[in-house]
């Protein structure tokens, strides 16, 4: 695994050896070229110096110079030598220059009137010469100086950008290695605080550089987190705990009757009796295991939905059929709406499943002789479908919850009220198909439920006017009036 820490230092140092390397490369080849030309520049300048001063001398002489050619470098490193046409010396600044080379092409050169350059080598010295014709136009002039002190000057500059080079990226590496532990660090913190979090422990939230700008967003999306997480967790134990009272009580009632049955002899039918209570509580137990894998499939994503042109009153006309059958006492009115296309992608095992939840809490938390309405709307995108009936309703505080799982509306009813996964399962599945579901009071002051489906899931829906709340119109309009309710 990289190291932020370690990258952002080696980056940020590279960044600064290369920066530093064209600087100094640059501010040496500069120096360099500067120091050549104002060299070039001062030997051109002795061309103007009075020939007079130069001593005049005889091709054998052999008097030894008064001073070493190093110490002459060293003070003056200016040689001046007058020569004829042949290149023969004719006068000369110092015992020195006698020996000095020259061109031949240059003394023809100057002979023609130019100045010419040269850089020549000289006993152990390289010489910067320049040749230019003398006065009155008789014989060649030849300006020349050791290029020895200005290697010597550009060598101890390239030295000194060396030294500036390895101490200024060491510095950087220091400085940046600092630099990246302080931009880390808030992370490492939050890192930190976060590992600290008990498992299991609501209401801890990540308190560490909140108030930087930088890490400031990254807090606020953990602790969004963490919030979402406690709200999981809670309704994940309320859940359990609901989900384990509705699992002991059918198993504890079984038990119950079965020791009853056990402890003497009993008729025939007494054993029936305890079999058919036992069946029934079995069917309990089967709808609540059903129930939860039916929800654990859809939130895990792994519901995969068979979308496919459905007609949605159809299937909600089958299912009133079959919870007539079970209704007892309660009347189910339905109007199959007329020259209406209702007709949707969904998948039809999901929807029918759906239809029978909703029918189901009508039927089994309102009283006998209730009269429970379905309806149908729709439109070209949308096609909404309500469940409402005139029992005695929900408390208005109660709604909001009525598709928690496990939720009771009334915690007093018996064991026939239900699981409290009914309208839950409801929710998921319309969820599932991009639709909506909300609960209200009836017209009636009973429940009401309504269920938004869009015609293409895929499409973007074109919500009914007035919303949720608005009043029924088309279709809905249609059935309430053959069925003889009133429509406003």
């Amino acid at each position: 695994m990289r190291s932020l820490r370690r990258l952002l230092a080696v980056r940020f140092t590279l960044t600064m050896v290369v920066t530093l390397l064209v600087i100094g490369g640059a501010v040496y080849l500069v120096t360099r070229r500067t120091l050549h030309r104002q060299l070039d520049q001062s030997l051109a300048n002795f061309l103007d110096v009075d020939l007079a001063t130069l001593t005049p001398f005889r091709a054998d002489r052999t008097e030894s110079p008064t001073t070493s050619l190093e110490v002459f470098v060293d003070r003056v490193n200016r040689f001046v030598v007058r020569r004829d046409w042949e290149g023969a010396v004719v006068a000369a600044n110092t015992q020195h220059a006698i020996t000095l080379p020259f061109d031949a092409d240059a003394i023809v050169l100057a002979r023609a009137g130019e100045v010419v350059w040269r850089t020549e080598q000289w006993q152990d010295l390289n010489l910067r010469s320049v040749y230019a014709p003398g006065r009155s136009g008789v014989g060649v002039v030849q300006v020349s100086a050791s290029l020895a002190p200005l290697n010597a000057v550009t060598r101890n500059l390239l030295l000194f950008v060396l030294a500036a080079i390895v101490l200024g990226s060491g510095a950087t590496l220091f400085g940046a290695m600092w630099l990246s532990q302080s931009a880390v660090t808030p992370m490492r913190d939050i890192t930190a605080q976060a590992r600290a979090i008990l498992p299991g422990a609501s209401g801890q939230r990540i308190t560490a550089h909140a108030d930087i700008a930088e890490a400031a967003g990254l807090v606020t999306v953990l602790n969004e987190l963490l919030k979402r997480l406690d709200r999981v967790l809670d309704a994940q134990r309320r859940m359990i705990a609901n989900a384990g009272h509705d699992l002991r009580t059918p198993i504890t009632t079984m038990r119950g009757e079965m020791e009853v049955a056990l402890r003497g002899q009993r008729t025939q039918d007494e054993y029936r009796a305890v079999m058919t209570s036992a069946l029934e509580e079995l069917d309990r137990l089967h709808y609540i295991s059903d129930a939860l894998a039916t929800l654990a499939r859809i939130e895990a994503g792994e519901a995969h939905l068979r979308l496919l042109p459905t007609d949605v009153a159809g299937l909600l006309e089958s299912a009133m059929r079959r919870a007539s059958t079970r209704a007892g006492s309660r009347r189910l009115e339905f109007n199959p709406p007329e020259d209406v296309d209702t007709s949707a992608r969904v998948d039809a095992g999901m929807i029918e499943l759906l239809f029978n939840h909703l029918l189901d809490n009508a039927v089994e938390h309102t009283p006998e002789g209730t009269t429970v309405h379905a309806y149908v709307e729709a439109n070209d995108e949308e096609i909404r479908v309500t469940v409402e009936d005139d029992g005695p309703g929900m408390p208005a505080d109660v709604l909001p919850h009525l598709f928690d799982r496990f939720f009771r509306g009334d915690l007093a009813r018996s064991r026939s009220a239900g699981a409290g996964l009914g309208l839950s399962v409801s929710a998921a599945i319309v969820t599932a198909h991009g639709g909506t579901v909300v609960a209200g009071r009836s017209q009636q002051g009973g429940l009401m439920v309504m269920v938004s489906l869009r015609r293409d899931p895929t499409a973007r829906t074109q919500r009914f006017p007035g919303g949720t709340e608005g009043k029924l119109t088309g279709v809905a309009e249609q059935s309430r009036k053959k069925a003889g309710r009133p429509t406003g």
